[in-house]
């Protein structure tokens, strides 16, 4: 009898206590309740030139009525309004940013200000001028030079390139007739003719790149090299 006189007043205070610590976190909520809207799905960035193009779908959620974006350790940050359906995919643009790995947060919100819980983007890394000085223009081939052939042209011939990052080589000149011409040497190119040029004439060489594969601008190495034809 005693011990279940004991087990019973155990029982009685656990509630009393329970009840005394939701009664508690009630207060400390001012009697309200914590609603959260709806999150989005499919969030993702594509890196660019000092901005970033980030893009979700909708969430189901119709009581949303925007979303905010914060950024550069929540120091920055972009409200939008909420459009389209379940079906469409939402981009927005953020541009100024400064050169260097950046996390981003989305929440939803509604007309009462409820928010989502935030998702993240973590290391999401932004390009800028640094990036543009490690590039360099793609090279000859040293144990192929240039060969003149007939018809005042000549064959030029490059080393292999990352074919996944380097976008395109473009070969600018003046030609026999005095014209400014250009020329593109694909990624999966190693070598061009160039047509009606003459001996001594100057070739400005200047690479383009991409830092990733699915990276929102395309970079241009900073400088040009030449190539003299003999």
């Amino acid at each position: 009898m005693k011990a279940y006189t004991f087990l019973l007043l155990v029982l009685l205070s656990c509630t009393a206590s329970c009840t005394k610590e939701a009664t508690k976190y009630r207060e400390l909520l001012n009697g309200t309740e914590i609603i959260y809207t709806g999150p989005v799905s499919s969030l993702t960035a594509r890196s660019g030139n000092l901005r970033a193009l980030l893009q979700w779908q909708p969430s189901p959620d119709p009581s949303i009525t925007g979303y905010i974006i914060y950024w550069n350790n929540n120091t920055d940050s972009m409200k939008l309004p909420a459009t389209g359906t379940v079906n469409d995919t939402l981009k927005t643009l953020i541009t100024g940013m400064g050169e260097y790995v950046q996390n981003f947060v989305l929440y939803t919100t509604d007309s009462k200000g409820n928010k989502s819980v935030g998702q993240s983007l973590s290391g999401v890394r932004i390009y800028g001028p640094l990036y543009i000085s490690s590039l360099v223009n793609r090279q000859l081939n040293s144990s192929k030079p240039p060969v003149a052939l007939s018809g005042n042209a000549y064959a030029l011939f490059f080393s292999a390139t990352d074919t996944a990052l380097n976008i395109n080589t473009r070969l600018s000149f003046y030609n026999a007739a005095n014209q400014l011409q250009t020329v593109n040497l694909p990624a999966l190119s190693d070598s061009v003719v160039l047509h009606a040029v003459n001996p001594g004439t100057k070739v400005a060489v200047l690479s383009s790149y991409i830092p990733e594969r699915k990276a929102l601008d395309t970079f241009n190495v900073a400088y040009s090299d030449t190539i003299t034809l003999k």
